[in-house]
């Protein structure tokens, strides 16, 4: 099974997405654009993965972590020419960090790449001035408190993948 660990949004940043930015990036991007549904923080892709043995081992890393705000806001891409456009984090990437480094160690992965961010659209083809573009967008700041992380499986189809969640890990209460 094909599996990451993520963060979903929250309703709101949903909500905005849908109602105000997608049909926005629409008009000015080419490209598959993100489902509702499925906009999280990756905090880790683990791919294909046959056992799930280390579950047990990433819950009890998680746990003694307690739950923190964070905050999306602004808009970036990756690659030249632009192949992700992103919502970016704006606040609680230090705490976004120990989480992803939790589960790093759990699995005794060395993964150093980690810039968190809120995938919006694979791009196909954007306009020439991207830059000017993305400051065309609407901008709103989103904070939500993280209770929890999540262990999503993701199935491959035709018409885009489906995440489902595979386990829930909740973080220590305030």
């Amino acid at each position: 099974m094909r599996l990451f660990f993520g963060i979903p949004v929250s309703e709101e940043v949903r909500a905005f997405y849908i109602e105000t930015l997608k049909p926005q990036l629409e008009a000015e991007f080419i490209g598959k654009f993100v489902e509702t549904e499925n906009l999280h923080i990756t905090m880790l892709f683990l791919g294909e993965v046959e056992k799930v043995d280390f579950l047990n081992e990433v819950k009890e890393n998680l746990k003694a972590i307690t739950h923190f705000q964070v905050t999306v806001g602004g808009y970036g891409y990756f690659g030249r020419p632009p192949r992700v456009l992103f919502m970016d984090v704006t606040r609680g990437i230090d705490d976004l960090t120990v989480v992803h480094d939790a589960i790093c160690r759990s699995m005794k992965i060395r993964d150093t790449r980690f810039a968190p961010h809120v995938t919006l659209a694979r791009i196909k083809k954007s306009p020439r001035d991207i830059d000017a573009v993305l400051e065309l967008m609407p901008h709103k700041e989103f904070s939500w408190l993280v209770p929890s992380v999540v262990l999503y499986e993701s199935k491959l189809t035709s018409k885009g993948p489906i995440y489902t969640v595979f386990e829930e890990i909740r973080l220590k209460a305030l």
